[in-house]
């Protein structure tokens, strides 16, 4: 008889994820028997308190759960870091119960170094970047560009504060990041590479937050939106000969680490990302 394991997804508007969809059939590649429950925290006529959540799920058996939008900093501050969590970042998406010990890990951050290596090369220096978006996803790529050989991190975000706030920290980090002081078509063109880590381009919010113009000799782009797949950020830079990172390979990596997290398998992407691709065809 296949063991039983119990998982879920916390976050506010979730109904197209795919979370499930990947770990019950990680459940099935592996001999597993994955029971995985969303829960979707939208439409709650009380504020959601995310460690009342998580305390919930540890008494109701869950070995562990993912975490997502809005809620991955207030997480951190429930959890004790797993090992290899870097220092400084102040959000983790994976929380696994352990002998009543509450464990978290960010592999939105793993799960984007291994996407990028896959992608473009273990030694692709990710050279000068432009990101636009700086929230709980943006933090945790921006860290990830830390061990990526980025020589220069521009940030860019309609909110200052929260991109004054991820300066500073990544300043501890010894990376040389600043806020955008150019237009963005100019810091554009200045860039080796391009991060969308804004809402821009899912079905709900359509559009590219990258003004065309913009577009010259970037080497390589990464869309953090994974529905739909083929954004049209990704299909602008395609057109012009930019390599591209979609975001369903950080959905997928990061899914995989979470995976080995929770069950201590660590899967083979290659086969799982066919078996899933068939399976769950992307739109």
């Amino acid at each position: 008889m296949a063991q039983s394991v119990k998982l879920g997804l916390l976050g506010n508007g979730i109904s197209r994820s795919r979370a499930k969809n990947l770990h019950e059939l990680l459940g099935t590649l592996y001999g597993l028997g994955i029971s995985y429950q969303p829960m979707d925290m939208a439409g709650r006529t009380r504020p959601v308190v995310i460690a009342e959540e998580l305390q919930r799920c540890r008494e109701e058996g869950f070995r562990g759960v993912n975490v997502t939008h809005p809620y991955k900093r207030e997480a951190f501050r429930c959890i004790t870091p797993l090992p290899g969590f870097p220092d400084g970042l102040t959000s983790a998406n994976t929380v696994l119960f352990d002998d009543g010990i509450m464990q978290g890990g960010n592999t939105d951050f793993s799960g984007f170094c291994r996407g990028y290596r896959s992608q473009f090369g273990a030694d692709a220096a990710a050279g000068r970047v432009l990101m636009l978006g700086t929230g709980g996803v943006g933090l945790a790529i921006a860290y990830g560009l830390t061990r990526l050989g980025a020589t220069e991190l521009v940030l860019y975000d309609k909110n200052p504060e929260t991109a004054q706030t991820l300066l500073e920290q990544l300043q501890k980090t010894g990376l040389k990041v600043r806020l955008a002081w150019s237009d963005l078509i100019t810091e554009m063109q200045e860039a080796d590479g391009l991060i969308n880590a804004t809402p821009v381009g899912m079905f709900q919010y359509p559009g590219s937050p990258f003004p065309p113009e913009g577009f010259a000799s970037q080497r390589w782009a990464f869309d953090a939106v994974y529905t739909p797949e083929n954004t049209e950020f990704l299909q602008a830079c395609r057109a012009r000969g930019i390599a591209t990172l979609s975001g369903f390979k950080l959905f997928l990596y990061q899914g995989l680490d979470a995976f080995e997290h929770f069950t201590g398998i660590a899967p083979d992407d290659r086969q799982v990302e066919a078996e899933f691709l068939h399976r769950y065809p992307l739109e």
